[in-house]
């Protein structure tokens, strides 16, 4: 099991059709469930080549440029502009198939998705949440000083690692004992005395 790494909140640059993408953020995500994209949360969901090229399209560019095409009904246009660019333009060019651009993406999603490495702990709460994950992250790093525009339109796994050490700190906050300490990432020595005792 991978260990928790502050050099995973950063994006790795990422182009695909010849187009380079925006470091995937949870606006991106909000769009994709909002046009009901089937890849939504489940990177390896089946889909047409054409739902690939649309999320292509929408990570592309910061969420917040897709969403205000959307909202002008200029989406359309957008989304048929470039998809003839690159059919008249570098799809001829470059010898690439549909099967690997949709691999190329396939990657940054689940690349795009993936939470920092944390440790579980049983609860004895019968307390259940129900707000959606999304409102959950969004409301709790907004509570703890980021702005919705940080939120929605920072590399999603960057804002994950944010949200577990905001967790931390306020379990911090409130710890009056040391033994009832939980340790919220899995970290390097963990898994070091774990390589050690297989």
């Amino acid at each position: 099991m991978p260990f928790a790494c502050s050099s995973d909140t950063v994006a790795e640059p990422r182009i695909i059709a010849g187009t380079p993408l925006q470091p995937f953020s949870l606006g991106h995500h909000l769009i994709f469930k909002r046009l009901g994209l089937p890849f939504t949360d489940a990177a390896g969901a089946p889909a047409t080549f054409e739902r690939v090229m649309t999320g292509i399209a929408i990570c592309a560019q910061p969420h917040q440029d897709t969403l205000r095409d959307m909202l002008n009904g200029d989406w359309d246009g957008v989304f048929a502009r470039w998809t003839k660019k690159l059919q008249g333009g570098w799809l001829k060019r470059i010898s690439v198939s549909k099967s690997e651009i949709e691999d190329g993406f396939r990657d940054y999603l689940f690349d795009g998705y993936r939470k920092p490495p944390v440790n579980r702990y049983l609860s004895k709460s019968k307390i259940e949440l129900t707000a959606p994950w999304e409102q959950y992250l969004k409301c709790t790093l907004i509570s703890a000083g980021f702005s919705e525009a940080e939120v929605l339109g920072g590399y999603l796994p960057a804002r994950w690692y944010d949200y577990f050490t905001v967790m931390e700190l306020r379990q911090l906050d409130k710890c009056r004992d040391e033994n009832e300490w939980r340790k919220v990432f899995y970290t390097e020595g963990e898994s070091v005395q774990i390589k050690g005792v297989e």
